[in-house]
């Protein structure tokens, strides 16, 4: 297993203090009572579940509530597997021979019961994830009360709300503990992938992530699968544990125990989530003992108290999104949370001009077999409601060139960037890219085809590091983690910042960030760079800098760029073309100096009072 962007110190530590954990449980376990073994097998196999909750919730930031519809195939499927022929023809007559002739051993049961949530998974989210961020976990929830009621109803086939009886147990703490310590690897490895980096982009901000390459869909479904995978094994072991299966083990007061158990440890971390299950186990075993009027840990018993474990569970949820919205490790790792080091450093620094080395690029067919490798917007036109904000506009950019997008406010040059990179359809014209016909393609597509753009605000991944965030640039376009790390530190290095690797990167002040996201547009090895107002928040030495890297960039990597800016002194400084739109429509075309002076510009742009008026 490797750590991503991490050292191999943080890795290590990363997975030493759950595993840890997982340990020290089973040590518990194992030297305890019938009862204490039993009750630390199932907190095993609520931490697995919990660790698949936290797969595709903590990379993706999409709450799923029907995760434990995986858990609930995963169980009947192994304990349908393992139950004795005889008990089959009781409970579950309208079973095929198939399954209930089968009677497998506990491993290959518990196997197939993964196997069996893999392709649930599979046929259940390429459909659901192609809904909306919001509509994911409704459809979700519907999805866990439909798996719960045919199991409820389906009594020839599950035994019904009755359930199975006779499973054999197989599951001891020793066995649940080198599962979960599995799980916990399966899911650091996941975390710290190309694909989880992904992901967790996604999850920081979903524009800025299609912008770079993600897609969207296919990443969400690749966390959703491997998560129905733990929650199918966490499922399959605790029915083998129990020995005995009903609908309702896995419904919906489950579902809200273990999203309970990985909100109080820290949604975004693994350990966050292996904290939050042991934890929450603890005191819902605690409380349950209250609850039915036992004495525990030696205090006095309150006598029966229906309800106290519900109540206790609510209290320390809601303590702790009060007190502590992050949860207990704050949704990180254990070798994030030790490391100390925390580098001042200015955003103005100089690079050192390091050469990227190249990336391929999906998408390269698009300009085979023809000499255009312009970018074009050929007559774009596009109006919301009645107002009418782009008119007929045409745009034609070269490799290699840089062509300044300049006009009033409202004159349309974000939404024709919007419409170039695919985050807004035109309703008329097209958009070609190296000869081919891009009109319509999403923006992931287009930015794997060497289209890429930044965007006004800086929408930074927050919660990422510098380092990971640049990464993610060139992972987004088919890059693997090893050869976008470094990537992202040449380019890093270009722009200076460097030094700011390790800071998350929103913690960094608006200027840096903004600087943030053009590093990770150049991270794509892109063939043209869209840029929206990349300036703002730089003081003059800054934007005087960003000039010369950019002039440098655009020279290193032939690519073409379009500079959307306000500052009209530095358009004219980087750019060799310079197109105005006013009022939807392109007013004038030309050189910096011929632009400055012309009168259409002057009177919708400029000003009668800019010098350039005078000097002519």
């Amino acid at each position: 297993m490797h750590g991503g962007l991490h050292s191999p110190g943080t890795v290590a530590v990363s997975a030493a203090a759950p595993l840890a954990l997982v340990g020290l449980t089973v040590a518990i376990g194992a030297s305890g009572s019938p009862s204490l073994q039993g009750t630390v097998a199932i907190a095993l196999c609520n931490l697995i579940i919990v660790l698949g909750l936290q797969v595709f919730i903590g990379n993706s930031g999409v709450y799923s509530f029907g995760q434990l519809g995986f858990a609930m195939a995963g169980g009947y499927l192994a304990a349908l597997l393992t139950v004795p022929a005889s008990f089959s023809a009781f409970q579950t007559p309208g079973l095929p021979a198939l399954l209930s002739e089968a009677q497998l051993d506990p491993l290959a049961a518990t196997l197939i019961a993964v196997a069996g949530s893999v392709l649930l998974a599979l046929l259940v989210g390429l459909p659901l994830m192609r809904t909306s961020t919001l509509a994911i976990p409704i459809s979700t929830f519907a999805f866990l009360i439909v798996a719960y009621n045919v199991l409820a109803n389906w009594d020839a086939v599950t035994g019904g709300s009755g359930g199975l009886v006779a499973i054999p147990t197989s599951t001891s703490v020793t066995s649940a503990g080198l599962w979960a310590g599995m799980a916990v690897l399966a899911a650091l490895a996941f975390k710290w992938s190309a694909s989880g980096y992904r992901l967790q982009a996604t999850r920081e901000d979903e524009a800025a992530a299609r912008s770079l390459g993600v897609r969207l869909m296919g990443e969400r479904m690749v966390g959703f699968v491997l998560s129905a995978a733990l929650c199918g094994l966490g499922g399959a072991l605790a029915a083998q544990q129990s020995g005995v299966l009903t609908p309702n083990a896995f419904y919906f007061a489950a579902t809200v125990t273990t999203l309970t158990m990985l909100v109080v440890g820290g949604v975004r971390s693994v350990l966050g989530a292996t904290v939050g299950a042991l934890a929450i186990t603890v005191v819902v075993e605690t409380l349950r003992g209250f609850e039915e009027g036992h004495r525990v840990f030696g205090l006095p018993s309150l006598g029966e108290t229906p309800g106290l474990a519900a109540i206790g569970l609510g209290v320390i949820l809601l303590a702790v999104m009060i007190g502590r919205p992050s949860g207990l490790t704050g949704g990180r790792e254990a070798g994030e949370l030790l490391r100390r080091r925390r580098e001042s450093c200015s955003s103005s620094a100089r690079g050192h001009g390091v050469r990227l080395t190249s990336i391929p690029r999906e998408g390269a067919h698009l300009d085979r077999g023809t000499k255009r490798q312009e970018l074009v917007a050929d007559g774009v036109s596009l109006a919301f409601g009645g107002l009418q904000v782009l008119r007929d506009v045409s745009l034609v950019l070269r490799p290699g060139e840089r062509l300044g997008l300049i006009g009033p406010n409202g004159a349309g040059k974000t939404t024709l960037v919007n419409v170039i990179s695919g985050f807004q359809r035109a309703d008329a014209g097209s958009v070609y890219l190296g000869g081919g016909n891009v009109s319509g393609h999403s923006p992931a597509r287009l930015a794997r085809a060497g289209l890429v753009r930044s965007f006004q605000a800086a929408l930074p991944f927050e919660q990422l590091s510098c380092l990971e965030s640049v990464a993610v640039g060139a992972m987004g376009t088919g890059a693997g983690r090893r050869r976008a790390v470094g990537e992202a530190r040449a380019v890093l290095t270009r722009l200076g910042l460097l030094e700011l690797s390790a800071e998350r990167a929103g913690s960094l002040p608006a200027g840096s960030q903004r600087l943030l996201g053009i590093a990770r547009a150049l991270a794509t090895r892109p063939r043209y760079l869209l840029l929206d107002e990349p300036a703002a928040g730089l003081n003059d030495q800054e934007g005087a800098e960003l000039v010369e890297a950019l002039r440098d960039v655009v020279a290193d990597f032939d690519c073409g760029l379009l500079l959307i800016e306000h500052d009209i002194n530095l358009v004219t400084e980087l750019c060799t073309r310079v197109q105005v739109l006013d009022q939807g429509r392109t007013v004038a075309l030309g050189s910096p100096e011929a632009v400055q002076r012309d009168p259409a510009v002057i009177e919708s742009y400029l000003g009668s009072g800019y010098p350039a008026v005078a000097g002519a």
